[in-house]
């Protein structure tokens, strides 16, 4: 199985002898459950086994099995936390297919914890009380791993920039996805002080062989049967014009057009890295325009204002989370919204959307 590594580092290496697992939990943990009643239930978002079994009774629930590192025998069972004791923990992991004999090394276990109210941050992470104090992760009110790093790397850089006196960096809201983060933080970051200058340059090198090679894809426009001609497939009639790009959205790889059409793309022979980034970039295009045309949607009605009788709670198209916090905020205009910590692209474009379709519906009404 072949591995690909998620970095520009020449360094990074992966094992391809390391695999992920997949099983279920079978029913006995329901049994375990009724027999454990006693656990408090509080209003997680980051779903606890306990979570999962009041909210979809009856279901199945994948399991992914994790190895701890590459030279050690742990495996962490993605999927089931829990707070129940430890006997209980026992006999719910023992009943998973493929771990009847395994040991448990740590049992899981529940936090309390307060945490303080991100409104009262700025969007540098530095408090709004206290200045010089920049808080992230946990005391944010966030449990998520990469959220929670994410965080500290931007209050962590935000600290260093005004101990310098720089301006601070903050990432739009509509930008906020942890891949376009890190995006936005390659050039920010060595404005910043914080990327080497090899890393910036070999980012930005990388960038413009992707540009470069994503225009010659769409610059190659052949007739559907005349390419099915040249990559060996069984022909057709479909004389429709087609770019060597249009066809990454298909069956087709760079790995054909690096066999089949060598004048034109064999550079890219020895290229895996660039090959599958090309094949990345077609599949998602259409998907990523039509982001981009809704995030454009959401900055042209910033202003928009929400009527103060919406029943966020009945959205059922943004998340629990978003709904929650919509209900307790209760912002004026879309763009108060986009302030809300938390509150994400997708859930401000269907709101959005909410909003403009009540207000079709009430014109069509008068």
């Amino acid at each position: 199985m072949e591995v690909m590594v998620l970095s520009i580092e020449d360094d990074m290496w992966a094992d391809d002898e390391t695999y992920l697992h997949l099983s279920f939990y079978c029913k006995l943990f329901f049994r375990v459950y009724q027999a454990c009643r006693t656990i408090r239930h509080l209003k997680w978002f980051c779903p606890s086994l306990e979570s999962k079994v009041l909210r979809f009774k009856g279901r199945t629930h994948q399991i992914w099995l994790e190895p701890e590192g590459l030279s050690s025998d742990v495996i962490y069972p993605n999927g089931i936390s829990c707070t129940m004791p430890e006997e209980h923990q026992v006999r719910l992991v023992q009943s998973i297919v493929g771990l009847e004999n395994v040991q448990i090394v740590k049992p899981g276990y529940g936090v309390e914890y307060d945490y303080m109210d991100p409104r009262q941050l700025r969007p540098t992470l530095e408090t709004l009380r206290i200045q010089n104090i920049y808080f992230a992760g946990q005391i944010n009110g966030t449990t998520g791993y990469e959220e929670a790093a994410a965080q500290g790397l931007m209050a962590g850089i935000n600290a260093a920039l005004k101990v310098q006196n720089k301006p601070p960096m903050i990432v739009d809201r509509t930008e906020g996805y942890i891949g376009v983060l890190i995006d936005d933080l390659t050039t920010q970051g060595y404005k910043a002080g914080c990327v080497s200058d090899y890393r910036y340059n070999r980012c930005k090198h990388l960038e413009q062989e992707l540009v470069e090679n994503v225009e010659l894809l769409k610059s190659i426009v052949k007739p559907v049967t005349k390419w099915r001609i040249i990559l060996k497939r069984e022909n057709n009639s479909n004389v429709n014009l087609r770019s060597a790009f249009d066809l990454l959205l298909n069956q087709y790889t760079m790995e054909d057009f690096v066999e089949h059409c060598p004048e034109e793309f064999g550079h890219l022979k020895d290229n895996k890295y660039l090959q599958r980034k090309l094949e990345i970039e077609a599949k998602y295009a259409n998907e990523m325009e039509s982001q981009m045309e809704e995030i454009n949607e959401v900055r042209k009605d910033e202003q928009l204002v929400l009527p103060d009788s919406l029943d966020y709670m009945s959205m059922n198209d943004i998340s629990t989370d978003a709904r929650v916090k919509l209900t307790e905020v209760r912002p004026l205009t879309i763009a108060a919204a986009s302030r809300i910590p938390g509150m994400t692209p997708a859930a401000l474009v269907q709101l959005l959307k909410y909003v403009k379709m009540m207000q079709i519906s009430n014109f069509a009404n008068r």
